[in-house]
C-alpha cells in the first residue's frame, strides 16, 4: 500500500473537517437570540450538505476523465474562502451581542464549505481508491479516517476554547490555514500524471462491475445515511440543547463533541483489524448498535461525566459506520469500461450528505414541538430496528466478508 498518498489524504481530510465541526460549540450562542434555535442552528449546519449533495456525482464524473488533483485543490480553496467568510458574519463582539450575528451571513458562508465538499470528497477518496489493492483498501481508509476523525474532533475544542480565550475570528485564522497548507501539499507532491494513467490502467484490467460489489454500494448507502444521521444530530442539536436545557458552556460542550470524534479517529486501526476478521457488515451492525445505545442515554441523563461516557461510545459507533460502508463503496469503484472511482464515491457521499443535511432539519423541526430528549430516543429506537435489517441484507447478499473475496 503507498501508505505515503493515504498520509496526503488524511492531512487533507484534516483540514476540511476541522474547518466543518469548529462552528459546533459556537451555535448555541449564534442562534440564542432567534425564537427558534433547533431550527436555525439546523439551517446552518444544513446548508453545507443541500449545497455539496447535488455536487457529489458530478464533480466525480469529472474527476475520472480529467484527474483528481484540480478538483482537490478546487475544495481545500473553497473550503479556505468559507473559513475567511465567518469572522466577517459573526464579529467578535458577538459573545457579548448576540443580534450583530448574520444568520444568513452564516448560512451562506456555511454552503460555499459545502460547495468545497462537493468538488474534494468524491476525488480524495477516489484517489485513494485507485491507489491502493482491495486487501489494502481497508488500512488506507483508516488511515484517512484518523486524518478526517482527528479533524471533526479538534474543530470543536479550538472553536470553544478560541472563542472564550481570544475571540470569534480566531478559530477561523486556523482553519484558513490548515485548508491553504493542505491545497500547497497537494500542487507540489501530487503528481497529476501518475493519478490519470494509474486510473486508466485500473480501468482496462478491473472486471465489470458484479452484482455483489454494486449490493455492496447499496447496503454501504443505507447505512450511512442513518448512520451519518448520528453525528448529524450531534452536531446540530446538541450545542443549543446543552446550553439551553444543561446550561453548559461553550467550553464544555466542545470538549464532549471532541472527545466523540477523538474516539472515532483513535480508534480507526483496531477497527480496521476488526473488519478482517468479521467482515465489514458485523462492523456496520456494531457500529449502528453503539450509536443507538449512545442517543438513547443521552435523551435520559444530564450528569457531565455520563455525557462524556456517551460521547466514547457514539465515536466507537461513528467509527465502526465509516470504515465499514466507506471500504464497502470502494468495492465497487471499478468497470470494465474504464475507471469509475470518481463516480462510485459520488454516489456514497451524496447518500452520505443526503443524510447529515436532511436529518438536522427533520430533527431540529421535531425538536421544537417534542423536545431534544424525545428526538434522541426516536432516532435512537429507529437505529435499533435497523441493526437486524443490516446484519440480514448482508448475509443475504453474501456481503459479510466482501474484502476477503
Amino acid at each position: 500500500m503507498r501508505k505515503f498518498s493515504a498520509v496526503i489524504a488524511a492531512i487533507c481530510v484534516f483540514s476540511t473537517q476541522f474547518g466543518v465541526t469548529v462552528v459546533a460549540p459556537l451555535l448555541g450562542m449564534w442562534v440564542s437570540a432567534v425564537e427558534q434555535p433547533y431550527v436555525a442552528s439546523a439551517l446552518i449546519f444544513a446548508a453545507f450538505t443541500l449545497v455539496s449533495t447535488p455536487l457529489q456525482i458530478p464533480a466525480g464524473k469529472l474527476s475520472d476523465k480529467f484527474g483528481r488533483k484540480q478538483f482537490i485543490v478546487a475544495g481545500l480553496l473553497l473550503y479556505a474562502v468559507a473559513s475567511a467568510l465567518f469572522p466577517i458574519f459573526s464579529p467578535s463582539d458577538a459573545l457579548t451581542h448576540a443580534s450583530s450575528v448574520s444568520l444568513c451571513g452564516l448560512i451562506l458562508a456555511r454552503a460555499l464549505q459545502g460547495a468545497g465538499a462537493g468538488l474534494f470528497f468524491p476525488s480524495i477518496t477516489a484517489f485513494l481508491t485507485e491507489r491502493t489493492s482491495e486487501a489494502e483498501r481497508g488500512e488506507a481508509f483508516s488511515i484517512y479516517n484518523i486524518g478526517l476523525g482527528a479533524g471533526l474532533a479538534l474543530g470543536p475544542l479550538a472553536g470553544g476554547a478560541l472563542t472564550n480565550s481570544l475571540n470569534a475570528i480566531a478559530p477561523f485564522v486556523a482553519c484558513v490555514s490548515l485548508a491553504l497548507f493542505s491545497a500547497f501539499l497537494v500542487l507540489f507532491l501530487v503528481q497529476e500524471e501518475k493519478l490519470t494513467e494509474a486510473g486508466a490502467k485500473r480501468g482496462k484490467m478491473s472486471g465489470k462491475t458484479s452484482k455483489k460489489q454494486k449490493n455492496a454500494l447499496i447496503l454501504a448507502c443505507i447505512v450511512i445515511f442513518f448512520g451519518i444521521g448520528v453525528a448529524a444530530i450531534m452536531s446540530s442539536m446538541f450545542s443549543p440543547y446543552a446550553k439551553s436545557k444543561l446550561n453548559f458552556s461553550e467550553t464544555l460542550i466542545g470538549i464532549f463533541i471532541s472527545a466523540m470524534l477523538a474516539v472515532f479517529a483513535i480508534l480507526q486501526r483496531v477497527l480496521s483489524g476488526i473488519s478482517r476478521k468479521i467482515g465489514e457488515v458485523p462492523l456496520a451492525t456494531l457500529g449502528v448498535l453503539l450509536c443507538a445505545s449512545g442517543l438513547a442515554s443521552l435523551a435520559f441523563t444530564a450528569n457531565p461525566q455520563a455525557i462524556l461516557l456517551i460521547s466514547f461510545i457514539l465515536g466507537a459507533g461513528l467509527g465502526a459506520v465509516s470504515l465499514s460502508t466507506l471500504t464497502l463503496a470502494s468495492y465497487a469503484a471499478k468497470d470494465r469500461e474504464g475507471a469509475r472511482e470518481g463516480e462510485i464515491m459520488g454516489v456514497y457521499f451524496t447518500i452520505f450528505y443526503a443524510g447529515l443535511g436532511t436529518i438536522p432539519l427533520i430533527c431540529g423541526f421535531l425538536s421544537e414541538i417534542l423536545g431534544a430528549e424525545r428526538v434522541f430516543l426516536l432516532y435512537a429506537l429507529t437505529l435499533f430496528a435497523l441493526a437486524p435489517f443490516i446484519l440480514q441484507a448482508g448475509r443475504k447478499l453474501s456481503l459479510s466478508g466482501v474484502s476477503a473475496s
